[in-house]
């Protein structure tokens, strides 16, 4: 079992790409196509369910980024303890892992009590979609102990040496809901509402076989009883990676919910349109993200044991395919958006609006393959300012401004517009700070003659 992560130092990076980023990917595109399904559910409802899963996602998203902060945060402290061979110190990690996600399942649990309403008002559920809003996102609140579990365990699986479970436990969850919907949705009469139980179960699932797999001790590294007191050292090492990625999909959710907040002056038809945009970028982007997640332990392990060159190559081709990827998927959206979109309604006004906000704002996604490895590298090497600041590049400190600037001068096209301009500066900045920190640790993009001689 110890050799199955003393290989991220030794065999071939393009075989451990594959072995770690593929499981990574696969698990990705099935979680991308329930998010897809899901919404097809829904859009039978009619396009102001579709406008008020649009205004709930931003809920899920504040979930997600607790879950995938804790996660990514633990999978970063394991990867580079286990290549310094801390075996002890990654056990520790798991154990926080499970603490941290049932406290902040319990109070986003309670707090739903209490704020989920006025909240929901607040991120643009108008009077016409508030009742579908609060049936779907009440169910996920209170339960959200079940996404904090899946999402954080997911990370540590990878991170210790097991992407094939991983994918496995991601493909069955998604599975499973897309499976539960219609049964929840139509069968049982419980339209919206439905989608969210059949959610939660699916998810709750996945968590189950997760903590399943540690306490067992089939695991790499072991779930112990001792290690789930607090241990506010061991947090905050989690955090100081973790919570770029928090606050990148924090930024993300801020972003969405500005967002849906000018477009609600507009009425339901662009919010749902904006919606059905966010779940086919997702089908496009989400891939990538598994697969530069399976970038993490490798280029961590390798940092641990100061193996530059294999890090540079991992890097590198890190890059490379995930530019091809979203590249081409973008393509085959963007010349024909009316075919994709009609999956989710047959709705005239809202499929010619869609259709046309789409082509503008999917003319620079091809550039955010570079951002995603370039965040992920920064985690891996356990650089936390570099990580923070590109969470917060994109979505906060470049297209909320030019969101709101934009949308002033020019409407909803200025909407529409303020996306690929975002996504191309931050794509400028992104490749200067990634090289910039390449060419300190001395691992040059360009490598020079007396660099390869040295490795």
């Amino acid at each position: 079992m110890q050799h199955q992560y003393e290989a991220m130092g030794t065999e071939s990076i393009s075989k451990l790409l594959f072995r770690y980023s593929l499981p990574g990917t696969v698990g990705m595109v099935v979680a991308a196509t329930y998010n897809v399904v899901d919404t097809i559910f829904i859009g039978r409802l009619g396009s102001e369910a579709i406008a008020a899963l649009s205004v709930a996602f931003p809920i899920q998203m504040i979930l997600g980024a607790i879950g995938v902060g804790v996660g990514v945060g633990s999978a970063s402290l394991i990867s580079r303890s286990l290549g310094a061979g801390k075996i002890n110190d990654a056990e520790k990690a798991v154990g926080q892992v499970v603490v941290l996600a049932l406290f902040f399942g319990l109070v986003i649990a309670v707090a739903s009590f209490y704020y989920l309403r006025p909240l929901l008002v607040l991120i643009g559920a108008a009077p016409d979609i508030i009742g579908y809003t609060e049936e779907y996102a009440s169910i996920i609140t209170i339960w959200s102990v079940m996404f904090f579990m899946i999402m954080s365990l997911n990370n540590v699986v990878r991170a210790e040496g097991s992407p094939i479970l991983s994918m496995k436990i991601m493909i069955f969850s998604s599975l499973l809901n897309i499976v539960l919907d219609p049964i929840f949705i139509f069968l049982l009469g419980m339209g919206i509402r439905g989608a969210a139980v059949a959610t939660v179960l699916a998810k709750g699932a996945g968590a189950l076989i997760l903590l399943g797999h540690f306490f067992s001790g089939r695991s790499n590294i072991k779930l112990k009883g001792a290690n789930l007191k607090p241990d506010f050292g061991i947090i905050k090492n989690i955090y100081k990676i973790g919570f770029s990625s928090m606050v990148r999909l924090f930024s993300k959710n801020l972003s969405l919910t500005v967002t849906n907040v000018i477009l609600a002056g507009f009425g339901h038809i662009p919010i749902a349109a904006m919606g059905l945009f966010f779940r086919l970028q997702m089908l496009i982007v989400m891939p990538v993200i598994g697969f530069s997640q399976g970038l993490l332990p490798v280029i961590g392990y390798n940092y641990g044991a100061e193996q530059n060159s294999r890090i540079r190559e991992a890097v590198i081709k890190g890059f490379t395919i995930s530019t091809a990827f979203i590249t081409l998927l973008a393509l085959v959206v963007y010349i024909s958006p009316a075919t994709f979109l009609g999956f989710f309604t047959a709705e005239e006004e809202l499929l010619a609006m869609g259709t046309y906000s789409m082509r503008i704002m999917m003319v620079m996604l091809p550039l955010i393959g570079i951002q995603v490895v370039s965040t992920i590298f920064f985690q891996a090497i356990g650089k936390a300012v570099p990580s923070l600041i590109l969470s917060l590049l994109r979505e906060v400190m470049l297209f909320i401004p030019l969101l709101l600037i934009l949308s002033g001068y020019a409407g909803l096209l200025g909407v529409w517009a303020a996306r690929p301009l975002s996504d191309f500066l931050a794509f400028i900045i992104t490749f200067a700070m990634v090289s910039r920190e390449l060419k300190k640790q001395n691992i040059p993009l360009r490598p020079s003659l007396h660099y390869e001689e040295a490795v």
